[in-house]
């Protein structure tokens, strides 16, 4: 293994960690944050969340972009093309963030004159603000992290990001538990996002003193080029806001209030959870594509060195498998949290929720790594096309399965059904056929990484059918068994024996460096 690929993965690690940090402050921190504001309140701040979420659209894909082309640049040691392609980008970002800063103010403005009716509490205009003034700083740290994620310098952004994640949920706890409202919390993010803008500029100036950013280095034709590549993102991003947040108002048109709330809790929820963590550990791997085939592209042919294929086997097996675990433990795991986390009441959305784990369990995995692989070599028109076509597939297909009577679980189908057929089926074979890779080799280790998976979960499963009960620290230590006697399994049987001793010796590599620390402290 390569030293930028042990910097990437490290960096993976990083941001799982600090997913699982937001994930736990999220579970456990939202009902104190009801309770401590009261329902009013927390509508004001729920409303200032959404108001920052839908800036985010803005992005229009230019964070991977800059990524990606960095790392290109960065690999090819073109110093020139990277300054001026990191300096259009930082500069494009701050136009973004100058944008949203404008909309924070006339959302301040709208709400201080007409959000009486919304707002009780008075504190609506001052939370919009300062929620939109947050996403401006931080639109601005999109395009400095942009330029060291693409030197492969993910292992710094990662640790960053987890520095950070930890400390939001720490000062909000705190702003909470000494009497702090909604424009307290407003008011304390920002300070953080701006402190957080600060460290990255540093991480930055030391993860690539090559780059020199300057207003000078500001290129049009960067310009284009980047939102020639962004904009297949961008319908990417907006085809996926269309697949994770249209269940919802499907549900409102034609079923209760109660249904809705049963199905965001349990479905959405659930399932941004098992999004966020195969996204977040596939992160790195647009780089490390865009690196190897930076190089190595044979533009005669269209196809790709050996090398590239390799880490392409492995990473789609290893993200197969992890998708296939996540699966498994909502499934065998799922009934039981539900009833300790929220109560059982809300188990009637459970089988829905069963509905979309088992498709994201078949495609996600492969699906997460065959667009990380198509954005890293420039080759993502598709993604763009295929998002919007499940969005709208999406909508069409569980407004016609609810007013059939199927229910909850007719707008699970509406995801699930476009979704595997789009992303299971369909970009496989595209991919396959841009990147010059057998669809014949794809298929067979797919489903030998299935029938392998399918193996590994037996005793698992018969052991979490017989200990299982709604009670945290059961759940956890099973979990932790079951991933144990998972990962045996598909280690032994997922893997040849080269790749094998190949990893080992990085496990051993990394206990050994770790070892030398603790004799030199």
């Amino acid at each position: 293994m390569t030293h930028p690929l042990k910097r990437l993965l490290q960096g993976a690690g990083f941001s799982l960690s600090a997913l699982l940090v937001g994930i736990i402050f999220g579970l456990f921190l939202t009902p104190y944050l009801v309770r401590s504001l009261g329902e009013a309140s927390y509508g004001v701040y729920a409303l200032a969340s959404l108001f920052a979420g839908w800036c985010g659209l803005l992005d229009f894909g230019l964070t991977t972009t800059t990524s990606r082309y960095v790392t290109s640049f960065f690999t090819r040691q073109d110093w020139r093309g990277l300054n001026e392609i990191g300096s259009t980008a930082i500069i494009l970002f701050g136009g973004i963030s100058a944008l949203v800063f404008l909309l924070a103010c006339a959302a301040f403005g709208f709400a201080s004159l007409y959000g009486g009716s919304l707002d009780e509490t008075g504190t609506l205009g001052a939370a919009l603000f300062f929620s939109g003034a947050s996403f401006a700083a931080s639109k601005i740290s999109d395009g400095v992290l942009g330029v060291v994620k693409g030197t492969l310098r993910q292992d710094l952004t990662g640790g960053s990001t987890l520095f950070f994640r930890t400390l939001f949920g720490v000062v909000n706890f705190a702003i909470l538990y000494f009497g702090g409202r909604v424009v307290a919390l407003c008011v304390g993010n920002f300070v953080l996002t701006v402190a957080q803008l600060v460290v990255y500029v540093v991480v930055m100036r030391y993860a690539a003193p090559f780059f020199h950013f300057s207003l000078k280095s500001f290129r049009r034709s960067r310009v284009r080029t980047l939102f020639r590549y962004s904009f297949f993102t961008f319908l990417a991003q907006a085809g996926e806001i269309a697949v994770n947040r249209s269940d919802l108002l499907v549900i409102s048109a034609f079923m209760t209030i109660a249904d809705v709330g049963r199905y965001n809790l349990v479905v959405v929820t659930l399932v941004s959870y098992f999004h966020s963590f195969i996204g977040e550990a596939s992160s790195w791997e647009t780089n490390w594509f865009a690196r190897l085939s930076a190089t190595d592209e044979d533009e005669s042919t269209r196809r790709f060195s050996e090398e590239f294929h390799r880490s392409r086997s492995v990473i789609l097996r290893v993200s197969t498998f992890f998708a296939l675990f996540m699966a498994f433990g909502m499934l065998a795991f799922g009934r039981a949290f539900i009833e300790r986390w929220i109560g059982a009441e809300y188990l009637s959305a459970f089988p829905a929720l069963v509905v979309c784990v088992v498709a994201l369990g078949l495609y996600r995995g492969a699906s997460e790594v065959n667009a990380r692989t198509l954005l890293g070599v420039a080759r993502h028109r598709i993604l763009g096309w295929g998002a919007i076509l499940h969005g709208v597939l999406n909508i069409l297909l569980s407004v016609v399965l609810v007013r059939l009577g199927f229910g909850l679980n007719g707008v699970a189908l509406g995801t699930a059904v476009p979704g595997l057929a789009i992303h299971l089926f369909w970009i496989p074979n595209v991919t396959c056929r841009l990147c010059g890779e057998g669809r014949r080799q794809y298929w067979r280790s797919q489903l030998l990484s299935l029938g392998t998976a399918l193996l590994a979960f037996v005793v698992p499963f018969i052991c979490v059918r017989l200990w299982i009960t709604p009670e945290y620290l059961r759940m956890l230590l099973l979990a932790a068994l079951s991933f144990v006697l998972y990962i045996g399994v598909v280690f032994r049987l997922g893997f040849t024996r080269e790749e094998r001793r190949r990893a080992l010796e990085i496990v051993r590599a990394s206990f050994d460096k770790l070892r030398g620390r603790e004799k030199v402290s």
